[in-house]
């Protein structure tokens, strides 16, 4: 089998650890010490202990020592720059006409994100939330180890859609230095018997090979639906194989810091937000009035707009808005101002008429949300894992 041949069957193939083994020791006889010591540390990551892959990652090492004149080299095993070839991916789906797998590769949606913090506006009081159980025990182990603070149970963000899930799951990777894996229900689920439990046990074994890093599934309530309100075998044994990953069984999830994102999340089986997997639920609420003042004020900044509109009556007048249906009212803003220049044939900026017209005609659509949110929490028997949200419900 030549080098190319070997290097096609284990992106088909990623946790081959023989067929790495043989192409690592390949790359070694062509001297490519670099692209064998890359193939020997995914193996480690598998198996620290494999005798072989130790003793091949030492010969690389020693090689590339003589050839920098460095006493350490740094070898990039994770680099994001550099094509490694047999990168682990995900084998998604077949086609049945020709046998070929559909590749969904797992190394371009790892990456180092560029959300900080400081480029979502407002939300303070969830922000410092997010620093204390979630960035502050990776970014400080050793303070949070001495109160005997664990870092490894998942984080569950909840809340209305648009409110900005993913985007402060993006954020907390960011302020962890974290590498971010994304994984989306398409990446999973699959028609065929017994494929969705294997792609989500890749996924787990992505993030290993990658550790430290950030495992964020978006939609969570598709992949981890309670077990009771599904008729479906295919769904419940999905559901068991997402509880064991989490749980690390026979392996470790040291490392990973497991984010899940959810509108819905009283569909989540209750087994998955027990201690160790999900059972830390944070409420990403609607945008404060902080957040929806700035948010008003960056997005008029930048078209022509008159000089006496009032950030502070429309942030007082959106409440319940998300940051998608600032964007929604300030594009019906455009569209009545435009229609107006079109009909008097003459250019004039948006003034602080159409804005507050085209907010009569937008709906924040958080409010339904709130309204189911309310109805459960209080009477519907979702349990005792949304204080954050009673609290927020109250305050409203």
């Amino acid at each position: 089998m030549t080098r190319n041949d070997m290097e096609m069957r284990l992106l088909t193939d990623p946790f081959n650890l023989e067929l790495r083994l043989e192409l690592a020791n390949l790359y070694v006889s062509e001297k490519l010490y670099r692209e064998a010591s890359a193939q020997y540390s995914i193996i480690l990551s598998q198996n620290k202990a494999h005798a072989e892959a130790l003793e091949g990652m030492r010969i690389c090492q020693a090689q590339l020592e003589a050839e920098s004149g460095s006493a350490r080299p740094q070898i990039p095993v994770k680099s994001e720059e550099s094509h490694v070839p047999g990168r682990l991916a995900l084998v998604h789906d077949r086609d049945e006409n020709d046998g070929r797998s559909n590749i969904v590769s797992l190394h371009q949606a790892a990456k180092k994100e560029s959300v900080k913090f400081s480029d979502i506006v407002g939300m303070a009081d969830l922000k410092d939330t997010l620093r204390l159980k979630v960035i502050e025990p990776f970014k400080n182990p050793g303070l949070f180890a001495r109160f005997s603070k664990k870092r490894s149970d998942g984080i569950l963000l909840y809340g209305p859609p648009g409110c900005g899930k993913t985007m402060f799951a993006k954020a907390i990777a960011h302020e962890c230095d974290l590498e971010f894996i994304s994984v989306d229900i398409s990446d999973i689920l699959s028609m065929y018997v017994g494929s969705s439990e294997n792609n989500l046990a890749r996924v787990f074994e992505r993030a290993r090979a990658s550790t430290p890093c950030v495992l964020f599934f978006d939609e969570l309530d598709a992949l981890a639906i309670s077990r009771s309100k599904v008729q479906s075998h295919h769904s419940r044994t999905l559901v068991n194989e997402l509880l064991n990953q989490m749980d690390g069984v026979g392996k470790s999830n040291d490392d990973i810091l497991i984010l899940g994102a959810t509108n819905m999340p009283w569909d989540i089986d209750a087994a998955a937000k027990r201690p160790g997997r999900f059972s830390r639920l944070i409420f990403v609420p609607p945008l404060d009035l902080a957040a929806r003042r700035e948010l008003f004020r960056l997005k008029l900044h930048v078209i022509p707009t008159e000089a006496n509109v009032d950030l502070d009556q429309l942030a007082q007048g959106s409440e319940g808005f998300s940051g998608a249906d600032i964007d929604g009212l300030i594009e019906s803003a455009k569209e009545r101002a435009l229609l107006d220049m079109i009909r008097k044939s003459s250019e004039r900026p948006i003034s602080m008429a159409d804005l507050l017209a085209a907010m009569d005609e937008v709906s924040p659509s958080c409010q339904d949300w709130m309204r189911v949110a309310e109805n459960l929490v209080k009477f519907g028997g979702v349990g005792s894992g949304y204080k954050d949200l009673a609290k927020y419900l109250r305050g409203r």
